[in-house]
């Protein structure tokens, strides 16, 4: 067996062990056995430090790295919308990696609606509308409604009786239904299909008959399509159907619309009716004596 002697190793002295039988001996250095155990700890210390460094630096590699992906990531993400604000969308391409970053935009998915229609690619865009419906957020409610609204004209133009009917009967049960009845029956006024408009706002009426917004908005309609008669008709019928504390309020709405577009004259006799009977009901006042003043009749105010 061979045997190294290391001087630099730590020195044993077996005479500081001070054994009583035996003859003092010279200092002999440390054993080294080769390949073998040293007697010293520092090889082992060296071992443990060395494994400590390289868990360490390997913990370093592995958190470096996290870190570079990280940062690739959001690299990507950015450049998925870097240039959202100065490149309009071109392509199908350019629409899906824009609305990568903003997928609640309802302006982002009608945008894509027209884009696919301008294409003739109607089921698309069905498909498109549908689609934004399922992927902006429950909570923002404005942005939904956008996207139904946008498909309801969709079905007006490229649709039938009975898609229009369909998607207006899934709106209504998605968004607020008296807003969708009013909603489409503005779409069919626009879109000059006055017949279908008139009987939209009847079905509105019928179904939300305890609302002021609902008689008023009939009325306006007919007072734009010339229709005297039909509008003045509208007032008893609305007041028979409404709580009485929103009598007022829906008198003094018709008799603006008088005003506005229909004959003065006839929106002053309602004013003076109500205020006659609530002189005290200021603010009754100030909307007369604003649409006096829009007929420009100083000596009536006075």
């Amino acid at each position: 067996m061979d045997i190294d002697i290391n001087p630099d190793a730590q020195v044993f002295k077996p005479a500081d062990l001070k054994q009583p039988n035996q003859s003092p001996t010279l200092p002999v250095s440390s054993l080294k056995l080769t390949g073998g155990f040293q007697w010293s700890s520092t090889q082992a210390r060296t071992e443990n430090e060395s494994d400590s460094g390289s868990s360490a630096d390997e913990s370093d590699l592995e958190v470096s790295s996290s870190k570079k992906k990280r940062r690739k990531r959001k690299e990507i993400e950015y450049d998925l919308t870097a240039d959202m604000h100065t490149k309009r969308p071109e392509s199908n391409a350019d629409f899906e990696r824009f609305l990568l970053g903003s997928p609640n935009s309802s302006f982002l998915w009608i945008q894509y609606m027209s884009f696919q229609l301008q294409l003739s690619e109607i089921d698309k865009a069905r498909e498109i509308a549908r689609r934004a419906i399922q992927t902006i957020s429950f909570r923002e409610e404005s942005e939904r409604l956008n996207v139904w609204i946008a498909l309801l004209n969709l079905e007006n133009v490229y649709g039938t009786d009975e898609t229009l009917e369909t998607t207006f009967k899934d709106a209504a049960k998605s968004n607020d239904s008296k807003t969708i009845h009013l909603r489409l029956a503005s779409i069919l006024d626009e879109a000059g299909k006055f017949e279908k408009a008139e009987a939209q706002f009847k079905r509105t009426c019928k179904k939300f008959g305890r609302s002021s917004k609902v008689w008023t908005l009939f009325g306006e309609y007919y007072l734009r399509r010339g229709n005297l008669e039909e509008a003045r008709k509208l007032l008893p019928r609305s007041l028979q159907s409404l709580d009485k504390r929103k009598h007022l309020k829906t008198i003094s709405k018709f008799a603006q619309l008088e005003y506005k577009q229909g004959e003065p004259e006839r929106g002053k006799t309602l004013f003076e009716g109500i205020i006659e009977s609530h002189p005290k009901r200021w603010d009754l006042w100030s909307v007369y004596m604003d649409m006096e003043t829009g007929q420009g009749d100083i000596q009536s105010l006075r």
